[in-house]
């Protein structure tokens, strides 16, 4: 594959050249790569990671970030200085081209995953000077049935936006994952969660949909702009309306004490 024929001194492959030279089946070629490069941004991937599918790069978070840089939100949400969290970060796609933008981003995934491949891919791109003026993303481990992680991951928040990609794959882990993203969310009309994904588990996408309706507003976004949106599904998330009206009535009448 492409990464045999790689030399030591090459450079890494581009995301978009692998795409131009092998259509749908540069993702395989993808996942084989050491290192590529996404738009300037240099990514590192550990195939080998114990415990965790978090060591590469997968389809879903491609395409998340191409449906999110097609809608202008990641500049949007820079320019605004938005607040963002990523569950199920793996090597960190997403919140690095989230934090060059200027968005505030916090990246989490388990201690393996996020001390790994993640973290090193953010000490990497910093010393390239890729996020120029902004802030590079901040790495926090999490594993979403440890309260006391979770508790870490809240008091940087609430946060304005939060993304997950490749999260539901069983269906005992949906539950946690729903509180982490109820939790997290800052309880705004103004406020959304995206979820990608792949249906990895039947039954945990069941689960998922079942569980996602009694929280939030869903809306599944069928405008996907990516060669794999046949494979990739992708949910947006936002506060049911009585949310919002409780959370302003809370600090209305915590502003008259």
């Amino acid at each position: 594959h492409t990464g045999a024929r790689m030399t030591s001194t090459s450079p890494p492959p581009s995301y978009d050249a692998l795409l131009a030279e092998h259509g749908p089946g540069a993702f395989f070629e993808l996942a084989n790569l050491r290192t590529f490069t996404y738009d300037g941004l240099e990514l590192e991937q550990d195939s080998g990671v114990e415990n965790s599918c978090g060591g590469i790069v997968w389809e879903s978070a491609f395409c998340l970030t191409k449906f999110l840089e097609s809608a202008d939100a990641f500049a949007r949400w820079g320019r605004r200085r938005k607040k963002l969290l990523e569950l199920g970060c793996g090597c960190g796609l997403i919140g690095l081209v989230a934090a060059r933008a200027g968005a505030v981003t916090v990246m989490t995934d388990v201690k393996e995953v996020a001390f790994g491949a993640c973290s090193r891919n953010v000490e990497r791109n910093v010393a390239a000077k890729a996020f120029g003026e902004h802030a590079p993303p901040k790495v926090l481990q999490l594993d979403w049935e440890r309260e006391d992680e979770l508790n870490e991951v809240i008091a940087i928040g609430p946060y304005d936006v939060v993304l997950g990609t490749d999260v539901v794959f069983s269906v005992k882990l949906v539950g946690p994952l729903l509180t982490c993203i109820e939790r997290t969310l800052k309880k705004s009309s103004s406020s959304v969660c995206y979820v990608c994904i792949q249906r990895r588990s039947p039954d945990a996408h069941e689960e998922f949909l079942k569980q996602t309706k009694e929280i939030f507003n869903v809306r599944v976004v069928r405008e996907l702009d990516f060669m794999e949106d046949d494979e990739c599904e992708l949910f947006e998330l936002t506060w049911m309306e009585k949310d919002v009206g409780a959370r302003r009535a809370k600090k209305k009448r915590k502003t008259g004490e």
